[in-house]
């Protein structure tokens, strides 16, 4: 597979313009959306991810925002056999026309958790989102991941990996529903953990209990 090359500038003024085509006002936001993970190496490996919703919470120090094509029920019982969870903190929100584009911006940190055939591998890194809603006085949330790095760092001994490094783009969007994004967070980070033995959270925030307990379904 061939990837396009060009100048970090043009890669910035492409960024902005399909972040702006994306969130244009008026618009507005569609729920869930894809990313893509495409790696580095030498198979340059591509995963695309669909997600049919999303949730959001605004934090203290930052707004959590989740995304799963697995049933809830699946994560929290530890049933689910296939299917991916993404985790984006969005740390900062830059502001069209004044937040410089380097390559080296962040503002977003990430989690993303591939389960093929009940094996598990876990992904962390961050990026760089243009942030559309998601304040106070917002229902709904869109990002627009222009770029992000992203390695895996925990697995269980069947998952084979074919992305690391990887760097991964998209569009999403999320409704804000406080008590289903941390429940589905915890839910996901219980799942991981028991799946690979020992704690591993999918958030900065510890799984609320790690004796295999399932919870409860949270509000949709």
């Amino acid at each position: 597979m061939e990837f396009a090359r060009g100048t970090t500038a043009a890669r910035c003024l492409a960024a902005i313009a399909s972040a702006a085509l994306a969130f244009a006002p008026g618009c507005g936001i569609d729920m869930g959306g894809r990313v893509d993970a495409v790696g580095a190496g030498d198979t340059a490996a591509r995963l695309a991810s669909e997600f049919p919703g999303g949730t959001f919470a605004i934090e203290p120090a930052q707004t959590t925002v989740v995304f799963s094509d697995i049933p809830y029920e699946d994560l929290a019982r530890g049933t689910a056999r296939n299917g991916r969870f993404l985790h984006i903190e969005v740390l900062w929100r830059p502001r069209p026309g004044r937040t410089p584009i380097e390559a080296s911006s962040t503002n977003l940190t990430l989690r993303f958790v591939v389960v093929s055939e009940g094996e598990v591998g876990v992904y962390a890194g961050g990026g760089f989102g243009w942030i559309d809603g998601g304040t106070d006085a917002d229902e709904e949330l869109g990002i627009e991941i222009t770029g992000s790095s992203l390695s895996l760092i925990d697995k269980t001994p069947g998952f084979v990996d074919l992305l690391s490094p990887a760097e991964m783009t998209g569009t999403l969007g999320a409704r804000k529903n406080a008590e289903n994004a941390r429940a589905t967070r915890r839910a996901a980070s219980q799942f991981v953990t028991n799946r690979l033995g020992r704690v591993q959270w999918v958030s900065r925030e510890s799984p609320a209990r790690t004796d295999g307990s399932t919870g409860s379904r949270p509000g949709s």
